[in-house]
């Protein structure tokens, strides 16, 4: 946490590493720059356009891939907690501020007020973030928008030992979010321990999911803490 040069540097190798196997998006974590709940946020976080959104645009256009990410962003006094996509040829496609932010998460970042559904490559898509998707208004929205896919950058913070029960927990949810409809969920997870902040001591488990409608069948499931860049289609 609050090491943004490090997580820059290991941000963009894993987009690199996605872009030479060939694949057509990648999607990272929430908050991956200084870290979910960081103090250092305060001083860390970028505009949209920036620095980081700057260099996963070169990388998207290098590579001819989309890429999803959460952000940590500064406009004027206030610090979000956002997403971004970026297009394969580099251009910003759409933003998002996470809306159902914890309590605790609201005393750092101010909470996001829009929703939205666009177009990419055939699909409506749509960006929410983490705990954007515990209740069921925002993705059923989202699906009422037209929305068939949602791309949602993650920090699942629980204490050690707890990743089970956790994950059994995010898993029913997202099944109640996406069955008996044409919509699925990509839901990408940090790791590593949260050692500042309100919830320090925390673990960020991993264990990421890819959830595919109308059954609420879970397609994929990352690696449990350690960092993995899992290639799928669907």
């Amino acid at each position: 946490m609050g090491d943004k040069a490090t997580n820059k540097k290991n941000l963009l190798k894993a987009v690199e590493a996605a872009g030479r196997l060939g694949c057509d998006l990648i999607v990272l974590p929430e908050c991956p720059l200084s870290g979910w709940l960081s103090p250092k946020a305060k001083t860390q976080a970028e505009s949209i356009p920036g620095p980081y959104t700057r260099s996963l645009s070169r990388l998207a256009k290098r590579y001819r891939m989309a890429v999803v990410s959460g952000i940590e962003e500064r406009q004027g006094e206030q610090i979000y907690n956002s997403a971004v996509m970026i297009g394969r040829d580099g251009a910003l496609l759409a933003t998002h501020r996470k809306i159902n932010e914890l309590d605790i998460g609201l005393k750092l970042y101010s909470r996001g007020t829009h929703l939205g559904v666009f177009d990419f490559e055939g699909r409506k898509v749509a960006l929410n973030i983490c705990a954007d998707s515990w209740g069921a208004e925002i993705c059923d929205t989202l699906s009422l928008m037209g929305a068939e896919l949602i791309f949602s950058p993650c920090a699942w913070a629980i204490p050690a030992g707890g990743e089970e029960k956790n994950i059994a927990w995010i898993s029913s949810t997202y099944f109640k979010r996406c069955k008996d409809r044409k919509l699925s969920i990509v839901a990408v997870n940090s790791v590593g321990t949260l050692d500042a902040g309100p919830w320090k001591g925390r673990l960020l488990q991993g264990d990421s999911l890819v959830v595919q409608g109308p059954r609420g069948k879970v397609i994929a499931q990352g690696a449990r803490n350690q960092a993995e860049l899992k290639v799928l289609s669907f």
